[in-house]
């Protein structure tokens, strides 16, 4: 049968094909929850607009591109048309990278932005961790610990750029900038500058501003990432359900839901917006059509439990034991000063336990008997 396209009409388009990803820097700025000069501030004010997926838009979008027959469309070309960077074309300025490199550093310039981004992409390293590096450099030189020809200011863009090639080749003081942000911090003598959990950096999300993302950081499998647990969809009402951001009580079943759900649409290696769309019926049936085997939700849900428990019981084996499910001290001893989030801290410690009591865990550790209820075999070696 041949479809009648006469009378159809595209569906309206929503933030994420309009924007992009970095339509989430005005709404996270506005409402106190953007790390900002290293995380010493929750929002880059006026500043956020200039690095925003709508400023992007306005100014230097060129393209709307997207991944095969996908509906959400969030790639958005852009072309560099002024400046020492005119003619640079990339493919997308996305929101985490746009923030790292932007208001992390005090950076608001978008053609600047946008370079640094390319820079990275170039030479290999990652546009998040490249951010961190650099503030975690800002503020040490802002508080003294580095002075003289290796100091970089806020929002020094030309510099920055000069960094991020001296990173890439490691010469001067890239060389140790490439080891990352908290080993750079520990170098120095301050690990308190590095804004990472497990040696990986945080992501646009202040966890004063939200709290479940905060409690993701730092119970995430892999370091503080944003994407193991992406309760932001909730806390900023990008899907149907929509808890408060500021408010710690219940994000530790909300953070346990959203990480086994991940785990199963990880698996299957579905875009993470996907989960804007769709929940645990939907990746069942979807899975049912695929393979031709009946599968639930409640089978989905226990597929994402057992791999994060899997995941957890390697980092127990590694020697990430107890204890290690912590934030930076800063989201959680220095209140936030702007808007929404304002006398805002992180309440991680009353989070983690009402997750662990969620997970069945033991300070971090999985118990033997959530492995024996997951049908886990693993015995401990003898000592």
């Amino acid at each position: 049968m041949i479809m009648d396209t006469a009378n159809v009409t595209s569906p309206k388009k929503g933030g994420l094909s309009v924007y992009g990803t970095n339509v989430l820097m005005n709404i996270a700025n506005t409402m106190g929850g953007l790390p900002t000069r290293n995380s010493q501030l929750t929002s880059f004010g006026a500043s956020g607009e200039l690095i925003s997926g709508e400023y992007v838009k306005e100014h230097i979008l060129i393209h709307d591109p997207t991944c095969h027959a996908c509906p959400v469309a969030c790639k958005k070309e852009v072309e560099i048309t002024a400046g020492a960077y005119k003619g640079l074309k990339m493919e997308s300025i996305e929101y985490e990278p746009a923030w790292s490199v932007g208001a992390n550093c005090g950076m608001d310039d978008i053609n600047t932005v946008a370079k640094i981004i390319d820079q990275a992409n170039d030479l290999g390293y990652d546009a998040i961790e490249i951010g961190h590096c650099l503030s975690v450099l800002m503020e040490a030189t802002e508080k003294g610990y580095v002075s003289g020809a290796d100091g970089l200011a806020w929002g020094d863009g030309a510099a920055m750029v000069d960094l991020g090639e001296k990173i890439g080749l490691r010469e001067g003081i890239g060389d140790r900038l490439a080891e990352g942000p908290a080993r750079f911090a520990a170098q120095l003598g301050h690990p308190e500058l590095a804004m990472t959990v497990k040696g990986q950096a945080v992501a646009a999300y202040d966890p004063r501003g939200l709290k479940g993302m905060g409690l993701g950081y730092a119970t995430s499998n892999r370091g503080a990432c944003h994407l193991r647990g992406y309760t932001a969809a909730s806390e900023l009402g990008l899907i149907p359900g929509k808890t408060d951001p500021l408010a710690w009580e219940g994000k530790g079943t909300l953070i346990k839901i959203f990480q086994d759900l991940h785990a199963f649409s990880d698996s299957l290696d579905l875009c993470k917006f996907s989960a804007f769309a769709m929940g645990a019926d939907e990746y069942a049936a979807q899975y049912s059509t695929m393979v031709g085997v009946p599968y639930t939700a409640g089978d989905v849900m226990q597929a994402g439990e057992r791999i994060y428990n899997l995941e957890r019981l390697y980092n127990n084996l590694a020697g990430i034991g107890a204890g290690s499910d912590t934030l930076p001290a800063r989201f959680l001893n220095e209140p936030s000063t702007f808007g929404g989030s304002r006398g805002h801290v992180c309440e991680l410690p009353q989070m983690l336990e009402e997750y662990y009591s969620a997970r069945g865990w033991q300070d971090g550790v999985v118990s033997q008997a959530k492995l024996r209820e997951l049908e886990i075999d693993y015995v401990p070696a003898s000592r």
